[in-house]
């Protein structure tokens, strides 16, 4: 191998060298973007679950004073709250909002469509899946036959029981039909295909 060879040869190292360098600079900056961007959203859940939290507990002084009320004095007083859902198969208790948009799913499930507890027709309560334990994360496993309470602020409790599970179109709203006398209705996303995991209980 004559000089000039090996001068090419130590250019073409010299390249390389640097070519992995900046490899190497730019995989820890996506590394530490990635991080940053990870502890944000912990953080972020983290608040959510301590809102969430307080909520409830707030659900549960609300509930305390009225079931010291007459029915008639409870209707009358406009609540945050619709009442509680809790399905003991998931380990599930939070209160429900009884108004639904993003910002209100980002803490409680919240009632989006539907009669009042005790009437007639379909209640249609909408919570997030998130891929944890956290709100609706866990409905999928759910079977026909198992049971879902739905509490109101009175401290009355419904038992529902399931009785079909569905996946559906993200614009499809046949779910908000009432099947049934008295008809709940569970709603979130299946994050895996984009669609709407439904799950059908009947009083």
């Amino acid at each position: 191998m004559n000089m000039n060879q090996i001068i090419v040869v130590k250019q073409i190292y010299k390249k390389q060298k640097n070519f992995f360098k900046i490899q190497f600079i730019i995989s820890i900056l996506v590394v530490f973007i990635l991080g940053i961007n990870y502890l944000q959203n912990w953080k972020r859940n983290q608040e959510m679950t301590q809102i969430s939290n307080t909520l409830n507990k707030a659900f549960k002084m609300e509930t305390m004073y009225s079931a010291q009320k007459s029915r008639q004095e409870i209707s009358t007083k406009k609540s945050p709250y619709f009442g509680k859902i809790l399905i003991p198969k998931i380990n599930l208790e939070y209160s429900i909002f009884n108004e639904c948009n993003d910002e209100l799913l980002r803490i409680l499930p919240c009632k989006f469509y539907g009669v009042n507890l005790g009437e007639k027709g379909n209640i249609a309560i909408a919570g997030h899946n998130y891929d944890d334990n956290r709100f609706f994360g866990n409905l999928e496993t759910l079977k026909n036959g198992d049971s879902i309470f739905l509490q109101t602020l009175a401290g009355e409790n419904y038992r529902y029981i399931v009785y079909d599970k569905q996946k559906v179109q993200p614009d499809d709203f046949e779910c908000l039909k009432a099947n049934r006398k008295y008809d709940l209705t569970l709603v979130t996303c299946d994050n895996l295909n984009n669609k709407r995991l439904i799950i059908k209980a009947s009083r």
